[in-house]
Parts: structure tokens; sequence; C-alpha cells
């Protein structure tokens, strides 16, 4: 039987219609994969760094690995059985994306070493335009998948600029600087100093690890898997698929607990104390790293070697607040100078910047910083209304305090996918959430998260200082996948074409 006419000129609509998506990590490598299952063939992807990998190229610092469990740290339609371990390790994962990105097609639709400095609407044509390092380039279609924690954020110590010896974050690693015999201060103690810390301690003369406030850890259990366990993966893909809808019972477990079912905190913060007890002897030690807010307020850390590691004898944790840095050291108050050789800054990212340092300007003119004001807010973290025709990826509201960021870019790219269909339906140019519809889930996400942990009293790059929270989604990983899979009635708005 042959194609009817109306699905032949869906099906050309979809090859004529262009994407352009600014990001090169997982959320554009995914996006590209999806959008050409889905019939979509002119997209092209803009990355400004050297290679796709976004902050998988980035950080590649000492220890630098997934806190999420492999099997579900991976596309569900690309599944691996081979990772060498429960937790993979950074260059493990830019492999496997390079690996996905070959065998999908990708890589000759992304642009390497471009940036996209500029995307504005046009609503004449209905197109937008990109300003990008390479020249201008329009699309129908504009998806961003920047990622939530791409820019660094430099402490704003004292003295900083003057501190004589290499000074780097840990998101820009410097591999030409040897710690062998090295006395080294590390500042911060959160996701990232927890790995690069028992990673450097062998090989260092002394660690120092200047701490501003703890945070709770939970043990990682993490282990390799032998050949054995590979080829059972590999031979038995069942395995791997039960192994994963595991993991995932047990985030959404995690997500219930820090959302809705708060009583469920209570074992996890027994392990999470246990865990300390068990490393940690010295009663003065065990006071600094011992968290004073609720376990999961701040992210939740996974780890093994944290506290063994602050119990080794060249090892020091200050908790003094940090004066100012000198040119040989760092003086903290009341505690005097301690002397280094280099300085490690493990101190996060910014937070907050969903399209950063893009600027977006949407159909009436107005930036997306400008509509956003002093809080970032989506229609399921993709949709802003006054932007036809854009969808964020991993945007406002699509971050927890468990669960994997490419379960929740599938979940995002589902929604595109759908909304795009709705597209081709009606024949017509643009589509764009409805500003109703978009405030009533504000309401509902707000009102939401009012009863979750992360608004329990602690500071955390999740809240902002005026108590605004763009960052979390209040419901269970399984709601978000839900939510997303279809167009709700009267969400969105068509225009142009057969639409009218």
């Amino acid at each position: 039987m042959g194609l009817s006419v109306g699905e032949n000129a869906r099906r050309a609509s979809r090859r004529a219609r262009s994407v352009a998506i600014v990001g090169g990590g997982f959320g554009g490598v995914g996006a590209i994969v999806m959008l050409r299952r889905a019939g979509y063939e002119d997209v092209t992807a803009f990355e400004r760094g050297a290679r796709i990998g976004g902050v998988w190229h980035d950080n590649t610092y000492p220890g630098a690995a997934c806190d999420v469990p492999s099997h579900l740290y991976e596309f569900s339609f690309a599944p691996n059985p081979h990772w060498s371990r429960r937790y993979a390790p950074q260059a493990e994962i830019q492999s496997y994306l390079e690996q996905v990105a070959r065998r999908h097609g990708v890589l000759e639709r992304i642009r390497t070493s471009t940036e996209v400095t500029r995307a504005s609407w046009e609503r004449a044509r209905g197109k937008w335009i990109l300003q990008t390092s390479a020249g201008p380039h329009e699309a129908d279609v504009l998806i961003t998948a920047c990622g939530q924690l791409s820019v660094p954020k430099l402490p704003p110590l004292a003295g900083l600029e003057r501190f004589a010896g290499p000074a780097f974050h840990t998101a820009r690693w410097r591999h030409d600087v040897d710690l062998s015999g090295k006395r080294v201060a590390v500042v911060g103690t959160g996701c990232s100093a927890i790995q690069v810390v028992p990673a450097v301690q062998p090989i260092v003369a002394q660690l120092d690890v200047y701490q501003r406030s703890p945070g709770w850890t939970f043990p990682k259990l993490d282990f390799a898997y032998g050949e054995r366990s590979r080829r059972a993966f590999e031979r038995f893909p069942l395995l791997q698929r039960v192994d994963r809808a595991a993991i995932l019972a047990f985030m959404e477990l995690g997500a219930a607990a820090m959302t809705s079912h708060r009583w469920l905190l209570r074992p996890f913060r027994a392990i999470a104390r246990n865990q300390i007890t068990k490393a940690i002897d010295d009663p003065e030690l065990r006071r600094k790293v011992t968290p004073g807010d609720e376990l999961g307020c701040k992210r939740l850390m996974l780890t093994d070697e944290w506290y063994p590691t602050l119990t080794r004898p060249n090892v020091e944790l200050i908790a003094d607040p940090i004066d100012e840095v000198t040119a040989s050291g760092i003086r903290t108050r009341g505690g005097g100078e301690r002397p280094a050789d280099v300085l490690v800054l493990a101190t996060g990212f910014k937070a907050h910047g969903f399209v950063a340092p893009m600027e977006i300007v949407g159909a009436h003119g107005r930036t997306l910083a400008e509509q956003w004001g002093p809080v970032p807010r989506a229609y399921l973290g993709m949709s802003v209304p006054g932007f036809p025709n854009m969808f964020l990826l991993y945007g406002p509201n699509t971050n927890g305090g468990t669960g994997s960021v490419i379960y929740t870019i599938e979940a995002g790219m589902a929604h595109v996918v759908a909304a795009l269909a709705e597209l081709e339906r009606a024949d017509a140019r643009s589509i764009e959430v409805r500003r109703q519809a978009a405030e009533q889930f504000d309401r509902e996400l707000r009102a939401a998260l009012n009863g979750t942990v992360w608004h329990t009293g602690c500071t955390s790059w999740y809240v902002d200082e005026h108590g605004n929270d763009p960052n979390q989604w209040p419901w269970l990983w399984s709601t978000y996948r839900r939510r997303t899979a279809r167009i709700e009635d009267g969400a969105y708005g068509l225009s142009g074409a057969a639409a009218g």
C-alpha cells in the first residue's frame, strides 16, 4: 500500500524543516539522533569546544568520573555492555559519546570550535537567525543544549591574582603541572573535590583542603566489571535492561525522599552518618565534616574514598574561613598562613545560566534574560512564551537530587519531537507555549518545591540568595517522562500557513 497524500506531505515537511542545536554534549548528540529517527535530516549543531563531549570534554581532572551508575548514564537507544566500572570514568564516557556520534551519523552535523553568540527570531519569515563565530546561520527551529554547569565559577578570594605558583580550576586542569612532591591547596569540598583529592593524595607532599561548609555523602559502592560480566551484558541484553530499571527505581526512591515523602530520608541519613563514624576516629575531624543541614538540601555526594583520604597523614582539612591568598600560600582567619606550591579551585560552576553566554531574542524584541528577570522559568523546563520554535534541553527546574541527566534529555527530546509533529499535522510555521499554560505550570511547580528538602534552610547553588529555586524538579522522574511524552491540549498555540 502506498502512503497517503497527507503522510507524504508531512514527510516532505520534516525533510524541509531545519533545526539548529547549540551544544555538542550529551544533549546535542542525543537531540540529533532522535531528530533523525523522527525524519528530520536538516539538523546542524554548534559546539564551541574543539571536540564534542561538553562537560566530559572539559573536566579531565584526576579522578573525574560519573556519580550515576553507567547503565543509567547512557542513551536508552545505545546501551553499552562494555563499561569497565559500575561508575564510568571521564575518558570512557567521552569515548562512549563519540562512538554514539559516529554510529548515528552525528559528527558530520556538528560544527566544532564554533560558538553561537546570539540567536534572534525573525517573525516575518518565521526563522531563527544565529550569529556564530563562523558566520550567520538560519533555521526553523532552535534547540539549546548548553548544559546547566558549563562555566567555571572562580571564588572571590582576595589576592588570588597574586599567587606565584600555578592556580587553576578543576574544569581547566593543568596537565602540564606535576604535583609530585608538591604542597597543594584545594579550595572546595564539593563533587569535584571529593574525586580529585583522593586521586592526587598519594603523590603530593602535603594536601590542604579548604572547606566552606560540609556536605552529606553516601556510599558509592563502585566496582570494576570483570570480563565475564561484560560478556554476559553483551550476550544477554536483558540483564543490562534489568540493572538499568533497578537503578532507576532506587533513584525514584531517592527523589520521593527529597520531595513528597521526606520521612524516607531517615535511613539515608543513618547510612550517611555511619559512613563518617566508620572512617574517622578523630572527634574534631568528625565535627568538621558532619553537616548541620538536612541530607539532600545540598547535592548528595557519592564517594567511598573521601573520608578515608582526609585521615591520611599528609592531608589536613581546614574549616577556618580564607582571609586572603598570598604569593606563597593561603592565610585563614585565626590560623595564620599555610604555604602552597599549587592552588586548585574545586569551586563548581556558575549556576542558572541555562544558555550562557549566548543571547536569545524572542518574537517581541525581548531577550530571554529580560523575559526571565531574576528567576529562569520554562514550561516543563523547555518552552518560554514569546519564543516560538525554541526548546531548552536540561532547562530550568529539570535538575534533581537524584536521576540521570541523559534520562531527562531523552524525555525532553520526546517532547520536542511531539511538538514538531503538531507543526507537521497542522502544516503550521511556528509553535509557541501559551502564556496561561506556562504560568499555571510555574505556580504548580513553585508550590511543590516549597515542601522539598532543598528548601529546608541550607545554602546551596540550587537556591539563590532570595530563596528562588530555578533548578530542581519537585516530583518523580517518571512524572517528568510522562508529562513530556505528549503535548497537552491547549498548552501550545500554532501559527503561520494553514494554522492561520
